[in-house]
């Protein structure tokens, strides 16, 4: 029985001890990558009032690029018969759950990060003295 007994509590041991090499998955989600522009709008009372983002149809997505180095891209479409694009330079960083964004026309930007997962990026801006929230998703 005192065998029985010991080989339990070994087992029950050695099986603790195998769950705590788990894999643990260490992978940040983080910004880097392009985003393209989703859904736009504003918070009325409790709830949110989204409307699709109005891509010029022929042209292209526009979207937002953010690079490793600190560097961003707005890529905008436009043009109805001969697409153009523009491309808005600028820097960026994250500070906590901000993200703050600096273009030379536009000056410096914060916005809150109301969600950040491996597909969407969602946040809250003040434009022009008014909350937006933006929904952008992964490319």
């Amino acid at each position: 029985m005192k065998k029985i007994t010991i080989m339990f509590i070994s087992v029950i041991a050695l099986s603790l001890a195998m769950s705590s090499f788990k894999k643990v998955d260490t992978t940040e989600v983080t910004v880097i990558g392009k985003w393209k522009y989703y859904q736009e709008g504003k918070k009325v009372s409790e709830a949110e009032l989204l409307f699709s983002y109005e891509h010029e149809e022929r042209c292209g997505k526009d979207y937002v690029e953010f690079f490793e180095d600190g560097k961003v891209n707005d890529v905008f479409y436009y043009g109805t018969d001969n697409c153009e694009v523009s491309i808005d330079s600028g820097i960026w960083k994250k500070e906590e759950n901000n993200l703050i964004i600096e273009f030379p026309y536009a000056g410096k930007e914060k916005a809150e990060i109301l969600l950040l997962d491996a597909t969407t990026l969602k946040i809250k801006a003040e434009v022009e003295g008014k909350e937006v929230i933006y929904i952008y998703k992964k490319l």
